[in-house]
């Protein structure tokens, strides 16, 4: 690994910091690279990389320059940064990356602590983008939103906010209204915004940020409608109402796709004027690796990001839409502060044999105790802690059993496990 890259991510141990405080001294430093570039800003729970990428199709069908800046990354660093589809080059990436970290110590030298891994990173797009002298830039949250280090921006052209289900209550405080109101932080008066909420009491919060910024808002359900169709979806708001041709396009990207078309439509009055072809194009095209992502077909081997319960009853909805009738093989490992008991409660129907191991992460939890919480719900399964064996027994239960294999529950145990089998073929470009 490239020295440079090496410096970047030992930021990591430094963990989360929020506040924008260090990002902006951080920003500073490099003559804010943020200050002229036009942001759409995406936060939520679920959905947030997806609901990105149809964003960066519309407007890349729609001839413009797009950054995309989403984290965290499945197999490399540079799958982070994008224009127009394809990842920031190395060399791109090495030199960019040697400013920001010079500037990180500028930053101590001034503040008494280095910026975080996440701080740099977001600092780093901004320049890259500013150099590529991008049209757009969709801009994915980090963790939360009111504090996170993308919120360093003034007042985006549009905000969305994806579904919000509960997670990181030690960060962003218990309940529901409490996490979706900090996800709403990312609202600034003089932008337009849009929301799906399934839940009520995250869209009431949501609705209440909304309304303390000025800000106005989209609502799914009420402002704009969609439902599935035989042959994909409908889409029926101000300004568009079209039936759009996907087959087999699951639930949950039905509503990802949705909420991205509304901030499409909200741009019209920033002078993008969409064109249903386009969009239909721009559909069928996105992709977004780690998604219910056919990695190989013998075995048949599907890696989903799913890692929490709401993800995972979208799972299972489209597991039994794609592949009716079928059980999986699952190999599974989770982060400390994920819901894996729910999680494990959920897929328990469609799970043949379980392979539990524990993810390359210091916020990793233990094996063992999701291995349990697969052996309360009746599950046979086994415990292998290094995760190359797991992916070992893993493929070849499936090969002898004639199951598939299911890879969920952590990115960063599906991006070794990806990066294993394929490397990082159709990463590049998106």
């Amino acid at each position: 690994m490239n020295p440079i890259i090496q410096k970047l991510e030992s930021l990591e141990r430094l963990g989360w910091r929020f506040g924008l405080e260090s990002v902006r001294a951080l920003m500073r430093e490099l003559y804010d690279p943020h200050q002229g570039l036009r942001f759409l800003h995406v936060a939520g729970s679920n959905g947030k990389g997806s609901t990105c990428a149809y964003l960066a199709a519309f407007l890349r069908q729609h001839r413009y320059r797009v950054g995309l800046y989403t984290s965290p990354h499945l197999s490399d660093l540079r799958e982070r940064f994008r224009v127009n589809g394809r990842w920031i080059p190395e060399g791109d990436l090495r030199r960019l990356g040697a400013s920001v970290l010079e500037a990180c110590r500028a930053v101590r030298r001034k503040t008494g602590h280095l910026p975080t891994h996440f701080e740099a990173l977001t600092v780093l797009a901004a320049l890259w983008f500013k150099e590529q002298r991008v049209d757009w830039v969709v801009w994915e949250v980090g963790l939360g939103g009111r504090l996170d280090a993308t919120n360093v921006i003034d007042a985006p052209a549009v905000s969305l906010i994806t579904p919000v289900t509960l997670e990181h209550q030690d960060i962003l405080g218990n309940g529901l209204f409490r996490i979706a109101s900090e996800k709403a932080g990312i609202f600034k008066a003089g932008s337009l915004a849009a929301t799906f909420q399934p839940r009520s009491q995250a869209l009431d919060a949501v609705e209440r940020a909304a309304a303390r910024q000025g800000v106005p808002l989209w609502v799914g359900g009420k402002d704009f409608h969609f439902r599935r169709e035989k042959e994909g979806f409908r889409w029926e708001g101000p300004g568009l109402a079209k039936s759009f041709q996907i087959p087999r396009l699951p639930d949950f990207q039905i509503s990802n796709a949705s909420l991205a078309l509304a901030g499409i439509q909200l741009l019209q009055s920033r002078g993008v004027h969409a064109e249903p072809s386009r969009i239909q194009k721009a559909l069928v095209e996105t992709r977004w690796p780690g998604r219910l992502e056919v990695l190989c077909n013998n075995p048949l081997v599907v890696l989903d990001g799913a890692h929490n319960p709401a993800a995972a009853q979208a799972l299972v909805s489209a597991l039994k839409m794609k592949y009716p009738g079928k059980r999986w093989i699952v190999l599974n490992g989770f982060l400390r502060d994920k819901n894996y008991r729910d999680f494990c409660r959920i897929l328990k129907p469609l799970t043949a044999f379980s392979v539990t191991t524990r993810p390359r992460s210091e916020r990793a939890e233990a094996g063992e105790k999701v291995f349990r919480s697969w052996e309360t719900q009746g599950v046979r399964g086994a415990l292998v802690g290094d995760w190359r064996k797991a992916l070992g027994l893993a493929l070849a239960k499936a090969e002898n059993s004639g199951f598939p294999l299911l890879i969920t529950g952590s990115l960063y145990l599906l991006g070794d496990c990806r990066k294993e089998l394929a490397g990082l073929k159709g990463l590049e470009k998106i």
